[in-house]
Parts: structure tokens; sequence; C-alpha cells
């Protein structure tokens, strides 16, 4: 009988050795205390100080002043009178009825003056026959149009001229 109260004492204290370190291991973390309100001092008011006075505003405003701006137009060859100078540029006279253009410019038969501009003759003997298709790039000044009158200067760079489309 010794061996059997024994055997049940072990047993309960073998029980109880194991719930303790399980009941140890949870952490009842008590709840973190609520930080006071911080009361920010009230803002006080910086004394008036005089700015210097703002620039004065130009007479004209910016947009009308005239920008410089691409320039893509297309047309037929009318006349041309090119001299080489230098490996593929020319400059001297072109005559061209223009019949597309952007940026609001002038259509119609053009004359265009170009100085050391790069030409480009795509199956065409230089310096092009009348009747060929010219395609000029460069640039061209442009002002608003609330701005009054304004007469555009064109600088071409660039000058495409080839056969004309079979019909």
């Amino acid at each position: 009988m010794r061996k059997t109260v024994l055997l049940a004492a072990l047993a309960a204290l073998g029980a109880l050795m194991l719930v303790v370190p399980a009941q140890a291991r949870k952490h009842h973390r008590p709840p973190k205390p609520h930080k006071p309100a911080v009361h920010k001092p009230a803002k006080r008011h910086k004394p008036a100080v005089h700015k210097p006075a703002k620039p004065h505003k130009p007479a004209e405003p910016h947009r009308c002043v005239p920008h410089a701006v691409g320039y893509n137009a297309r047309g037929t060859l009318v006349s041309s009178a090119l001299t080489p100078s230098g490996k593929g540029r020319y400059s001297g006279t072109l005559v061209v009825n223009v019949t597309k253009a952007n940026h609001r410019a002038p259509t119609g038969t053009q004359t265009f003056t170009l100085t050391n501009a790069k030409v480009k003759f795509h199956g065409v003997t230089p310096p092009g026959t009348a009747g060929d298709r010219v395609g000029l790039h460069g640039k061209i000044t442009r002002l608003a149009k609330k701005c009054g009158s304004f007469t555009p200067t064109i600088t071409i760079k660039k000058v495409d001229i080839n056969r004309p489309k079979r019909s």
C-alpha cells in the first residue's frame, strides 16, 4: 500500500509540476497606462512685418513676346536656285507652292531663302525640277492671337525634295 500511495503522490506532484510552468509562461501584461494629454501653448501672433514692394510687372505679358516654335510645311516646287555650300548643305532660294503648314503659317506660293541648310534629294537630281514634292522643316516665330498683328519669320533648316507621285 505504501508503494501505491507513494506512486499516487509522485503522480500528483508531477502533474502539479507540469501545470505550474504552463501557467507561469502565460504573462498577463497589465495594460499600458494612458499618456496624459499634452497641452500646447497658445500660438502667439508675430508682430506685423512690412514686406517690400513687389516688382512691377512688365508692360507686355510673357505671352506677347515672340517665341520660336517648330515649323513643318509641304508643297510642290515651283523653282529653285540652290548652290552647294558643304556636304549635303545648300544655300539659295526656293519657291514652293505650300499646301500644308502648321502654326497658322502662310500657304500658297512662298519664297524661302536658305543659308547652309540640309537638303536631301530623294531620287531627284539637284537642284530639282518644277512639280517635285517638297518638305520644309525649321523654326517660325509665333505670337499669341490676342497680342495684335505680327509678321512671322520663318527659318528653314532642312529640306526634303522627292519625285512627284505617279498619277
